[in-house]
């Protein structure tokens, strides 16, 4: 097992007991939840994909992560339409389904198995499915939680995002075939190495034992999709590409990850259902640090 996995689950534990015990509350969660998305996440938006390197089919990578999230969402969506769950619990359901793991799981799986031309290829279909939390994803949380006020004002929110503006500054800085000054690297990578370490302590102490009982049966529901339904989708979306090989390993390894911890922080800033959130991703790490030890040696088989 990845020692950066071990280090999350510990974070993990410490933030769980910590809730569990009283010795912090939601509110805890809420304001270091904040701190992340507004100063941490946009370091690591900007150290990360400076890190890429684009090939002339490096465009199949990140259109696979379009191809897995999207049709994903769809399906959710219907799903929280017949079920007739109010919006905060739908906006909730369709944050946790359609955020991937990737830099926590992903990262560290292609890494180890593959070596460093396995992470370039999970660092390119986070390239995608970044774009699609910024553009899709947090911009649907924020509709969904704003159901006290106007879709000018969720704008709003959206277009100051941090993260947002980090995302189109690095990729406006890649297009011109730059990369980010060495001074300004050192500076924003202590504070990047904090968003994961973080958001491990976030989903800790946004977990309430008593949330998780109360729903389990959507709670499964949720972690089914994202795992199962994804890995399905992960196989259309590598057919449709044509992609074989360390592509199609990498990008079937990544679409069948569990829910991403950065689902609990959107879920905060928007004020989603947090707790059927937090579940959801608890629930989809739980059973992938299971299925983990297999995970390695499927994918080897993948690339035949």
């Amino acid at each position: 097992m990845p020692s950066a996995l071990h280090l999350f689950l510990i974070l993990f534990v410490v933030g769980a007991a910590l809730r569990l015990f009283g010795v912090f509350g939601k509110s805890h969660a809420e304001r270091l939840g904040t701190f992340v998305f507004s100063v941490t996440l946009p370091a690591t938006i900007l150290v990360s994909l400076d890190r890429v390197v684009f090939s002339p089919t490096a465009w199949k990578i990140p259109l696979a992560a379009c191809l897995i999230t999207i049709p994903l969402m769809l399906i959710a969506w219907a799903l929280t339409r017949r079920l007739t769950l109010d919006r905060p619990t739908q906006g909730g359901f369709l944050l946790a389904v359609g955020s991937i793991n990737s830099i926590y799981f992903a990262y560290p799986v292609t890494l180890a198995t593959f070596g460093e031309e396995g992470l370039a290829q999970a660092i390119l279909f986070d390239l995608g499915q970044t774009t699609l939390t910024f553009t899709v994803l947090y911009p649907m949380a924020l509709w969904y939680g704003a159901s006290h006020s106007s879709s000018h004002a969720a704008l709003r929110r959206l277009m100051t995002s941090p993260p947002l503006w980090a995302l189109v500054a690095i990729l406006a800085v890649k297009a011109a075939g730059l990369h980010l000054p060495d001074g300004l690297r050192t500076i924003l990578t202590p504070v990047h190495v904090l968003t994961i370490p973080l958001a491990s302590l976030v989903l800790g102490l946004s977990i309430s034992v008593h949330a998780v009982r109360t729903t389990w049966k959507l709670t499964s529901l949720g972690v089914g999709l994202r795992m199962a339904g994804g890995l399905l989708l992960g196989w259309i979306a590598t057919w449709l590409l044509g992609l074989t090989g360390l592509e199609r390993a990498s990008v079937l390894l990544i679409a069948g990850m569990p829910s991403a911890v950065m689902a609990v922080i959107f879920a905060t800033e928007a004020k989603l259902d947090e707790d059927l959130v937090a579940s959801i991703v608890a629930l989809s790490i739980c059973l992938g640090v299971a299925l983990l030890p297999w995970l390695p040696r499927l994918a080897v088989l993948l690339i035949d």
